[in-house]
């Protein structure tokens, strides 16, 4: 089958939502796929599952830029990062075979109301400083950590950033910096095992998620350094701001029979106008 080439328009799209994701993911320590699924949506029309797969075919170059970023002032575990590997891997099996079982529109209220709950966590959870509290009851909760993120990769489409950084905050009592640096690290291995899962199963567009990745990566890892000494309480409203904004927006969609018979109908066109 002869694959048509990607508008300009659609190219255009593309870089924007590179540059956005890219930056944020370099702040938050975040894939961007909370971001980029919801812009592939609502901009270019793409339907909500292969804008899920798309989506992490572009974290992946994303958040391994954005980590490299992270590392240069230490700020990843790598014992943390294999903890999370190890249960995201579990998890990305099991939520890219939810994805072909779930409907739109249960994936679109999930995805939204996720992003209130991570949200509300961010604003108002606690922020550490203090050493890290290791155990075997802390590695445990690190693997669950992992499978749930998996899962949310597999399912959603995102990186699961947002869901790792506080939840290592909470369970490991790591730095915020730290904690960012490591999600970022587990992100890729995650988002590229299920990245292969959604490629088995037709659900990527693979040229226009490398083109948001690598214009992202580039941007990730400007940003990580840029903001890698932000002040962690600021770092957490802008983002739960930001989270809350696109879980409305989201859920609005999800709430519209016309706008998901359009994505459905997406799910079948290669060029994005």
């Amino acid at each position: 089958m002869t694959v048509a080439p990607l508008s300009t328009r659609s190219r255009a799209l593309a870089v924007g939502i590179g540059v956005g994701a890219g930056t944020l993911a370099g702040l938050f320590g975040v894939g961007g796929g909370f971001l980029i699924v919801p812009a592939l949506t609502a901009l270019l029309g793409m339907g909500q599952r292969r804008a899920n797969g798309t989506s992490l075919a572009a974290v992946i170059p994303i958040s391994a830029a954005a980590a490299v970023g992270y590392a240069f002032d230490g700020y990843v575990d790598l014992f943390v990062v294999a903890l999370l590997v190890l249960g995201g891997v579990i998890g990305a099996e099991i939520g890219t075979r939810l994805l072909e079982r779930l409907p739109i529109h249960a994936i679109q209220y999930c995805f939204a109301g996720l992003l209130v709950v991570a949200a509300l966590r961010l604003v108002f959870g606690p922020v550490s400083n203090d050493p890290m509290h290791l155990g075997l009851a802390t590695d445990v909760g690190l693997f669950a950590l992992g499978v749930l993120t998996g899962i949310l990769s597999g399912l959603l489409g995102v990186g699961g950033g947002f869901v790792m950084v506080p939840g290592m905050v909470l369970l490991a009592s790591l730095p915020n910096p730290l904690a960012k640096g490591t999600s970022l690290a587990a992100i890729v291995p995650t988002a590229a095992f299920a990245t292969w899962r959604n490629l088995r199963n037709d659900n990527a567009d693979v040229r226009l998620g490398l083109l948001v990745g690598c214009v992202g990566g580039a941007c990730s890892l400007v940003s990580a350094r840029a903001f890698v000494g932000i002040d962690p309480r600021l770092s957490n409203v802008l983002l739960g701001i930001l989270l809350v904004v696109l879980a409305a927006t989201m859920a609005r969609r999800a709430s519209k029979p016309e706008m998901s018979s359009r994505n459905m109908v997406a799910e079948a066109h290669v060029d994005y106008v």
